[in-house]
């Protein structure tokens, strides 16, 4: 009998020993569950560098933009200051003046209104063609520096309540630029009558007579405009000269015709100062 009990008693240790297996095979499997948990927080955290990361690379983007749009910006203002700096010096190089300035030596810009004497006279101090449309109501003083002088014009408005100064200026002027249009044949006349007129009032005054807009199709040549202004009777001993002219597209360079007639009223000026 005891043996028996023995037996039984041997019988039941693997029984222990398969619940001590399980609990062993439950401990890892927990070991595993742990090991997965930590990897899945592991994960966790990656994402949260990841997001981490794309927030700072979203920050530097931003940054980047900004910095662009201020460059845009700068660029902008640089460009808007250039284009009120060029308005500037064209607000300064012309001044409209509605009282007539001092009688002083200067060199006048004369001729009928619509001639185009503004234009000539922009042209001339920008080395470009600089068109003004609206007729001069007064007077334009304006400067123009050359590497060796710097010489002053005066250039009086050329509607009929302006023609009284004409006159009183040319008496006491270093150099006298008359402009015509060379298209508007019917006030030829009109525009020779106050030449001459000029002329007689200060018989030494050197003459350069602008036959201007010679790119229309109407234009006379200058031939036929120094035969229609009659500058054979002007006087033979006067220094004189005849340019045909003309400004055509805005912004362009001058015509080398414009160049050689601003040289030589530069040598004109300097001569009779």
């Amino acid at each position: 009998m005891e043996r028996g009990k023995v037996k039984k008693e041997k019988g039941k240790e693997p029984e222990k020993e398969k619940n001590r297996g399980k609990g062993k095979e439950e401990k890892g499997k927990g070991k595993e569950v742990e090991e997965k948990i930590k990897e899945k927080g592991n994960g966790k955290e990656v994402e949260e560098k990841i997001k981490e990361k794309g927030k700072e690379n979203g920050k530097e983007k931003k940054g980047k933009r900004k910095e662009d749009n201020h460059k845009e910006r700068e660029t902008e203002k640089e460009q808007f200051k250039g284009k009120e700096e060029e308005e500037k010096d064209n607000s300064i190089l012309v001044k409209p003046l509605l009282e007539p300035p001092e009688i002083n030596n200067h060199i006048l810009v004369l001729g009928l209104d619509g001639a185009g004497k503004t234009s000539v006279l922009h042209s001339l101090a920008l080395n470009r063609v600089q068109h003004s449309d609206a007729p001069t109501q007064g007077f334009n003083a304006v400067c123009i520096n050359t590497e060796d002088s710097q010489m002053e014009f005066l250039e009086i408005g050329g509607s009929e309540p302006f023609r009284s100064y004409w006159e009183m200026y040319v008496s006491r002027g270093i150099l006298l630029i008359f402009v015509v249009d060379s298209a508007d044949h019917n006030r030829l006349p009109e525009a020779k009558k106050h030449l001459h007129q000029l002329t007689e009032t200060n018989p030494i005054i050197p003459l350069v007579v602008f036959a201007n807009k010679q790119d229309l199709e109407a234009a006379y040549h200058i031939t036929d405009i120094h035969e229609a202004l009659a500058l054979s009777e002007v006087g033979n001993d006067r220094t004189m000269f005849l340019f045909g002219t003309q400004v055509t597209e805005n912004g362009s360079e001058i015509p080398s015709t414009m160049q050689d007639a601003k040289d030589l009223i530069a040598h004109l000026a300097a001569d009779m100062q």
